[in-house]
């Protein structure tokens, strides 16, 4: 089960007109979708899912001849229906509107074709989804996956002047997110040594945001007292023995450190290794 999910909801919006010809348009690319999350799959295993729930088409063909409505009486059995539209499909001229999909950049396959006539000169909606690409209340598709769209000559010709297909669709899509084990390569572990005096703090270790462990020790001989920041005093902060008797080992501070001598002079040495 995902640790978290990223949901979201979009549009998208094509017109298209006699100047588009018969080549299949791109419609709505799903990768272009995920494409902002994608520094996500650094720390996380992505899982995505898209879901495509409409597309209308808003058909408008005053360059054909106008068919009418099929004329659909409540006694008719469903036989007798189909044939009263294939009447009319039959006799009136018609454009075809076919969808496609591809995976990546391979070949466009054939999802559905639907027909429009010019209805009474008139605008008109259509759903694409059901029944042209699926069944189901929702069309699937995979994060490769291009959805186009062309249009179809049936021999009654294809879009003229003043014809358009309007078309919008809504879908969402979620990403579920399972943190990977973070596994960071050690880089060697670096000397240093920085004398320390009793007048002011010192600042031994510089910020380090990708440290992963410092080794300190007080080979002098006095006692030195440390902290992560100059407000180290004598008797406040982490206290180190003299002559390699205190020692330090750390694995979570990342930021600076300072020390202070409890009395005349001494030297804090040690390695430092880092994250790379």
């Amino acid at each position: 089960m995902a640790q978290n999910q990223i949901e979201n909801t979009r549009t998208f919006r094509r017109t298209i007109t006699a100047a588009d010809g018969t080549g299949i348009i791109p419609l709505l690319n799903v990768a272009d979708c995920f494409a902002e999350y994608s520094d996500l799959s650094a720390r996380y295993i992505c899982g995505y899912s898209f879901f495509l729930e409409t597309i209308t088409a808003a058909v408008h063909l005053p360059s054909y001849q106008a068919a009418p409505y099929a004329k659909l009486l409540p006694e008719m059995d469903t036989a007798e229906r189909i044939a009263e539209l294939m009447e009319i499909e039959n006799n009136y001229p018609f454009v075809g509107v076919r969808l496609h999909a591809r995976k990546g950049t391979g070949a466009w396959g054939n999802l559905g074709t639907a027909r429009f006539q010019n209805k009474n000169d008139r605008e008109s909606i259509y759903p694409l989804v059901i029944p042209y690409l699926t069944l189901n209340n929702v069309k699937l598709f995979s994060p490769d996956d291009t959805l186009g769209i062309s249009i179809v000559n049936y021999t009654h010709g294809v879009l003229g002047v003043g014809d358009y297909i309007n078309l919008e669709g809504d879908f969402r899509f979620t990403i579920d997110l399972i943190e990977k084990p973070q596994i960071r390569a050690l880089g060697a572990g670096l000397p240093y040594g920085v004398d320390i005096s009793s007048e002011a703090p010192t600042k031994f270790r510089t910020a380090n945001q990708n440290r992963a462990i410092l080794y300190a020790t007080n080979i002098g001989n006095v006692a030195l007292w440390i902290a992560g920041d100059p407000s180290v005093a004598v008797g406040r902060g982490i206290y180190l023995a003299p002559g390699g008797n205190g020692s330090l080992a750390e694995e979570v501070l990342t930021g600076e450190l300072w020390a202070i001598a409890e009395g005349g002079f001494s030297r804090i040495s040690g390695i430092e290794a880092s994250y790379v």
